[in-house]
């Protein structure tokens, strides 16, 4: 009598699973324990955060000196709109003085017959132009009232950041005539001047200022060296 077959598949079959089984339950504990270190770094995190000094907080000072960095970059930006504002202001005619003149030119028949006449309004031609493309006075009076109100705003801005940078003790660096000092300056630009015996500021790019006798922004300046 012949005995049956060993059936290999059935046989492996339990092992296949129980192996599969055992991945599983180590992937799990794997990401258990990735999920408990993870909590426990955040309980460290708080632990020190507890412990930490009331000290090391940011101070009053700390939290206020973004605050007035922006301030001064504000009133530097006005300042800059404020002047060139008032340079578009200069450029405008007044009244009637900047418009270009009305010229006739008639030339008597004897010349007219000659062809002078044509040479004359060719001649003409570029101040006639000119006159074409000029804006009528009333456009102008009107152009020169907003550029003056626009300055009036602008002034009254400056006056209450200018208020401001007064309130909180904020102090300006002088810097022109006096000599560079890389502790409270940068240069933004040099001069040679072969007559000068030191380094002297002789312009301001941009304004620096100490707060509570700290440095808070430092000057950019023009420099004349020998």
């Amino acid at each position: 009598m012949l005995e049956p077959a060993l059936d290999l598949s059935a046989l492996l079959a339990p092992f296949v699973a129980l192996r599969h089984e055992v991945n599983l339950q180590t992937k799990a504990s794997r990401a258990q324990l990735e999920q408990n270190a993870q909590a426990l770094e955040q309980l460290r995190l708080a632990l020190e955060a507890l412990r930490r000094p009331a000290s090391s907080a940011p101070s009053p000072e700390e939290l206020l000196r973004p605050a007035l960095k922006t301030l001064i970059d504000v009133h530097d930006a006005l300042t800059l709109a404020h002047r060139e504002v008032l340079r578009l202001r200069d450029q405008l005619p007044d009244g009637d003085a900047g418009l270009p003149p009305d010229v006739e030119v008639r030339l008597p028949l004897w010349a007219r017959l000659f062809g002078l006449q044509g040479t004359v309004d060719r001649a003409l031609a570029p101040l006639r132009a000119w006159q074409a493309s000029a804006p009528p006075p009333e456009d102008i009076a009107r152009l020169r009232q907003k550029v003056d109100a626009l300055l009036v705003g602008y002034d009254m801005s400056l006056q209450r950041l200018a208020r401001a940078l007064d309130q909180h003790a904020l102090e300006r660096i002088a810097c022109v005539g006096e000599p560079f000092d890389p502790e409270t300056m940068e240069v933004a630009e040099v001069v040679r001047d072969p007559e000068r015996t030191a380094t002297e500021v002789v312009g301001e790019v941009r304004p620096g200022y100490r707060w509570r006798g700290r440095l808070l922004r430092y000057a950019q300046v023009r420099v004349a060296r020998p």
